[in-house]
């Protein structure tokens, strides 16, 4: 008998043979009998034209494994076999070494998460196949800095507000912060409520430009490649049908049109004006009474344009949702919005 590899072979009691090996090979030692269950033999090793039933697979220092084979008996069935020879432990090696691999990659992955969860999605989940990662988890890694970024542009004008502090960040840091707080957002409900990755901006755009200069002649994968289980057939909709999303869709805006134009939609699409119109009208009101309430703040450093500006909108609008959420129980009620509505609802007017 010949051992391959680094392994190294002694005789055993009998017939057996004691093989030392650095690592573990995923042989199974036998499962010896007992009152109450039957003897389960070993792993089968096909070893020179002869096969082996392995007894014993004992774990030793920094890895290693010593097992014991024994010629296999005729009274067993072989349920696992594995082939010891030359080739087969090139092949383990091979594998090995490929999972070493992957397990460095895997950790440089996780560690560096916060930059490779801003690639594009189809990125994400070719690293995430690769290296045994789950892609979203690269996504929610990757919002770490931008909400850094978000507190400490908030503290900073926080602290401007409270201390009257004139040194406070340039505009331009707080308008960055506001973009990456609704990115952010939409990228958190992404990975939460539908467990799946999604680029940012910068990673997309940054990946694109590498892509276009040196990955697409080295086959790296293209940013606009869609995911698997993702990619959606979409048929045009007919008339009747694209006049009737477009309903669906602006349905809780039809509530400020006037009461003639409601009407006509109610005989035309069935419309019912109390699904949606007491809530349109609450949501406005609370939107008008915060903007007064950021008025009035605002209004404490000195009269200024936009504030008494905002301020009289919000009185406008509030006292009208007050005055329409009373008059909603008899009938529909427009609203001076109208004029901002009906140009997005003129093809359902017609």
């Amino acid at each position: 008998m010949q051992a391959y590899g680094t392994d190294r072979l002694r005789p055993g009691k009998g017939d057996q043979f004691v093989l030392f090996c650095r690592r573990s090979k995923g042989w199974q030692a036998r499962i010896p009998k007992t009152h109450t269950t039957a003897v389960h033999p070993g792993t089968a090793i096909a070893w020179d034209d002869r096969i082996f039933e392995v007894v014993v697979a004992e774990a030793g220092p920094q890895g290693s494994v010593r097992y014991v084979l024994e010629p296999w008996r005729a009274e067993h069935i072989i349920r696992v076999s594995e082939s010891y020879d030359a080739a087969s432990e090139v092949q383990r090696e091979t594998e090995y070494h490929a999972a070493v691999t992957r397990e460095k990659g895997r950790q440089f992955a996780n560690l560096t998460g916060v930059f490779t969860g801003l690639l594009p999605a189809a990125v994400q989940e070719h690293l995430g196949s690769e290296l045994g990662l789950l892609p979203e988890k690269m996504t929610s890694l990757s919002l770490i800095l931008p909400l850094i970024y978000i507190v400490w542009v908030a503290m900073d004008v926080s602290n401007g507000i409270i201390h009257r502090d004139a040194k406070t960040l340039p505009p331009a840091f707080a308008l960055l912060a506001a973009y990456l707080f609704v990115e952010s957002a939409v990228r958190l409900q992404f990975v939460w409520f539908q467990r799946r990755p999604i680029a940012s901006a910068v990673g997309f755009f940054g990946y694109l430009l590498y892509w276009l200069v040196i990955g697409r002649s080295t086959g790296a994968i293209s940013p606009f490649t869609v995911p698997k289980g993702e990619k959606l057939f979409i048929t045009t909709p007919t008339e009747d049908v694209a006049l009737h999303d477009a309903y669906s869709m602006r349905e809780p805006l039809l509530t400020l049109l006037s009461p003639e134009e409601q009407k006509a939609l109610a005989e035309r699409f069935g419309y019912n004006y109390r699904t949606y119109a007491s809530t349109v009208a609450w949501v406005l009101l609370a939107f008008s009474a915060a903007g007064a309430v950021t008025s009035l703040v605002s209004l404490q450093y000195g009269p200024r344009f936009g504030s008494v500006t905002s301020l009289l909108v919000a009185i406008l609008v509030g006292g009208e949702q007050a005055t329409r959420l009373n008059s909603l129980r008899k009938g529909p009620v427009g609203s001076f919005l109208a004029v901002l509505v009906r140009p997005l609802t003129r093809k359902l007017l017609k």
